[in-house]
């Protein structure tokens, strides 16, 4: 199984950003393709990229910055897939960006598992695949004395806990979409690779900052049982970061 992560250029413009898009995808020979968050601005350019697809082998995941508020949706950060060259609105959008909108907050968090079991898992062949968009890795937190550990965040809800690692234990690929590249890569890379324990592969894509150009290794990682995984190929353009891995 072919899987494809695409990092796009921040700062170019709406329209070329919907042909880049839809050119990687009629171009792509994988099985997979993760776009990095915002992939498209709207509604209407994920009308208008259906419009245009000829790919009907791979299955995309990407995401759509807003959703125009005339619809009964009005929400952002909505994710959408491809399959079999079709649009297909997963009705799911992301619920928390930072660690201080989900810590405490059963509430939130009962409502997150829900939404993880029930609209963030799809299947790519034999592999089934659960997306977190962005911050959303903040359901984990790092233990700091305990050089970093990483554990589930709302610890007194051992019931919580048990579904989001009963779900990952049923997972083989976690999709994690990002809009821009995240601080504090220590933390994060033991939260990856609890994500990736028990032969479970991570895979996150981010847009370029200022910070961060298109050809910048920390745009992309990919994880493997809990340890970093190498692509296969690789290709690096004025618009795109596109990795190629092939997994089992």
């Amino acid at each position: 199984m072919r899987v494809e992560l695409i990092s796009l250029r921040n700062g170019i413009t709406k329209k070329k950003r919907l042909n880049v898009v839809s050119d990687a995808i009629n171009k792509s020979k994988s099985d997979l393709v993760l776009f990095c968050g915002h992939s498209v601005f709207d509604w209407n350019d994920c009308v208008e990229l259906s419009g245009k697809l000829v790919n009907k082998d791979s299955i995309v995941l990407f995401e759509a910055k807003k959703v125009d508020e005339s619809t009964f949706l009005m929400r952002k950060n909505c994710l959408f897939r491809i399959e079999q060259g079709r649009l297909v609105n997963m009705f799911t959008n992301q619920f928390f960006a930072s660690s201080k909108e989900i810590e405490g907050n059963e509430l939130l968090c009962e409502h997150f598992i829900d939404e993880l079991e029930n609209k963030r898992c799809f299947r790519v062949k034999s592999k089934k695949c659960l997306a977190l968009q962005c911050g959303e890795i903040n359901i984990i937190k790092n233990i700091q004395k305990e050089s970093n550990r990483s554990v589930f965040r709302l610890q007194n809800r051992t019931d919580l806990e048990k579904r989001f690692f009963d779900l990952l234990n049923n997972t083989d690929l976690i999709l994690n979409p990002i809009h821009t590249p995240m601080g504090n890569q220590g933390k994060m890379e033991k939260r990856r690779e609890l994500l990736s324990f028990s032969k479970r592969y991570y895979f996150s894509t981010s847009n370029s900052d200022e910070k961060h150009l298109i050809d910048s290794a920390s745009l992309q990682f990919s994880f493997y049982d809990g340890a970093r995984l190498n692509e296969t190929t690789k290709e690096i353009n004025k618009d795109t970061q596109i990795r190629f891995f092939d997994i089992d």
